[in-house]
């Protein structure tokens, strides 16, 4: 099991069920840029816009689009707790349908979630680009077969982009790598 499955619940959910018979597809890229957007609006633009009376932002993509809070938390809570039932209003209503939605895309589309809606995703993304902790490809060993961006779960070409906003360090490519040409380490980009 990755690291990053370690970490995120979700993530083991995703990769459990990407494992189910279901017709499988590929993303186009233009939708990875999704994620950033709800980085942007619901992360950090309406909770600085909508507070409360003393001036606390809630949590606008917990509250209207999170998907994993529904799953692993809505739904729990309303079947543990029948006297909540009647309290479910439209909200709810939007954030199963958007659950589905993932639903149907996790099973598809391999890391589904990760690719098109995660914030922390968004965040991680951004600062792999600075990241202390990067991908080196040895350009002499490296044969360019093809294996390390094939079982890349997020569709990185780890030899063209190394350090890929995309990539979430799951070392899945250092891993089928024969010719040892991938490494993760810690280095100082110059």
């Amino acid at each position: 099991m990755e690291s990053n499955q370690k970490l995120c619940p979700f993530g083991l959910l995703q990769e459990l069920l990407y494992k189910l018979p279901f017709p499988k597809k590929k993303l186009w890229k233009g939708f990875t840029w999704i994620k950033y957007i709800l980085l942007a609006v619901f992360v950090l633009l309406l909770p600085v816009v909508k507070t409360n009376v003393v001036g606390s932002g809630a949590p606008a993509f917990c509250e209207y689009i999170c998907p994993v809070g529904t799953l692993e938390g809505g739904i729990p809570l309303l079947s543990t707790h029948p006297e909540l039932r009647h309290v479910i209003g439209t909200l709810f209503s939007v954030k199963m349908m958007i659950l589905v939605i993932t639903l149907v895309g996790i099973l598809s589309i391999c890391r589904f979630f990760c690719k098109v809606m995660c914030p922390l995703g968004a965040i991680y993304g951004i600062l792999n680009k600075v990241s202390f902790f990067r991908m080196d490809v040895d350009w002499e060993k490296c044969i360019h077969c093809g294996k390390c961006s094939s079982v890349c779960p997020m569709d990185v070409d780890p030899v063209e982009t190394p350090d890929s906003a995309e990539c979430i360090r799951c070392g899945k490519c250092t891993q089928i790598c024969s010719k040892d040409a991938l490494k993760f380490g810690v280095k100082v980009k110059r």
